[in-house]
């Protein structure tokens, strides 16, 4: 299972909201809307990250908040003060881009001064916070180098501590680590957690990798075509998704889609076929007669274990067996329709499962969830 840092499962207390959007529009022609509709508060000391695909509209939230875009109708604000009319050198936020944006002519310990000139800092203060800011990046030995004398990852860094080193309310990140190698990229990682717990940062992180997403933050805002579809903790979104397409975008999911044919308080009965209905949790907007989906995780499901009363039990024929270390990755037809997902525990004493012959899954209604399937309402 996907989990979040350990302050998204066990949250801090809550705090004034730092920044706040409400009844956010942008668009550039009156007619299609790159984002619709933003209402949402982040607290201060917060890390959230804004994850979706290209062109959901999560780093045209950023931009706007960093002063970069202009909404088209709605009100930003830092605290208590609006933001619209602020140019973004007026909003004290700190920026780091993909790309990090050095500057090629200046020394490292240069370009972590250049915000503190342009802010007229006196020279000594801007001496002592530069000689500060290396050391908390602990690279103090590279502040005569230029940026092309350095790693992707030390660039990162410099690019980091230069957001920093004015003391900002607020430090915006939009895709920092998307040139960085897989394991450069997973120190960076580590190393951006860190500075944000010591230093108690306020984050908002753009990024369309949702584990980076579920790895880093306090909460994370889902976006699908301008809209956020939902805003909460990792553990929240990865176990209770809102609707079809949080569940199919933040990991895997075993999306079987059906109409709801009866619903209670806490469970409803999704139709796949005539012969079989299902039942799950019922989500938000789940009505009788509405097309909805199965959100189902596939270490939920056991196989051709000893089932427990209650529970679901699903037959199918496996169709591709994958060797994943720890576990097996099973595809399997089910219910008429292929694709279907488990993961089987890797264990020596028992031999692997074999593809063409006929599987029993099974697993609890209360560890599956029926949620809406339109996810662009």
């Amino acid at each position: 299972m996907v989990t979040g840092r350990a302050s998204a499962v066990q949250r801090r207390p809550a705090s004034k909201p730092l920044v706040t959007f409400s009844n956010i529009d942008k668009t550039y022609d009156g007619e299609a809307f790159v984002t619709r509709n933003l209402n949402f508060m982040i607290e201060e000391g917060e890390f959230l990250s804004l994850l979706g695909p290209s062109g959901s509209g999560k780093t045209t939230t950023l931009m706007m908040l960093a002063g970069f875009e202009a909404p088209s109708s709605g009100a930003i604000y830092l605290g208590e003060k609006r933001l619209n009319e602020t140019p973004p050198h007026r909003r004290n936020i700190g920026m780091v881009f993909q790309n990090y944006a050095l500057f090629p002519n200046m020394t490292v310990a240069e370009n972590i001064a250049f915000p503190l000139s342009v802010r007229r800092v006196p020279k000594f203060e801007r001496q002592n916070r530069v000689e500060r800011a290396l050391e908390m990046i602990e690279l103090a030995h590279v502040a005569e180098r230029r940026p092309s004398q350095l790693s992707g990852g030390q660039q990162q860094r410099v690019a980091l501590a230069r957001a920093l080193v004015f003391e900002p309310r607020l430090v915006l990140m939009d895709e920092p680590l998307g040139a960085l190698d897989k394991n450069l990229r997973e120190t960076m990682q580590y190393e951006i957690m860190r500075l944000h717990e010591r230093l108690g940062l306020t984050v908002v992180y753009v990024t369309h990798d949702q584990s980076e997403a579920l790895t880093m933050s306090d909460r994370v805002a889902v976006f699908h075509h301008g809209r956020i579809q939902q805003i909460a903790s990792p553990k929240v979104l990865y176990e209770d998704p809102a609707n079809a397409f949080v569940a199919n975008f933040i990991g895997e999911n075993n999306g079987l889609s059906g109409k709801v044919t009866a619903r209670d308080a806490r469970f409803a009965t999704l139709e796949l076929t005539p012969e079989l209905s299902i039942r799950g949790r019922v989500g938000e907007g789940i009505s009788i007669g509405t097309a909805a989906t199965l959100a189902l995780r596939p270490e939920n499901v056991s196989l051709d274990d000893e089932t427990m009363p209650g529970d679901i039990r699903l037959r199918g024929t496996i169709d591709e067996v994958i060797y994943c270390g720890d576990h097996w990755r099973l595809h399997l037809t089910a219910a008429d329709r292929a694709g279907f997902v488990i993961k089987v525990p890797n264990k020596t004493a028992t031999a692997p499962p074999q593809p063409g012959r006929i599987a029993t899954m099974s697993w609890s209604p209360a560890d599956c969830k029926i949620v809406e399937a339109d996810a662009a309402r």
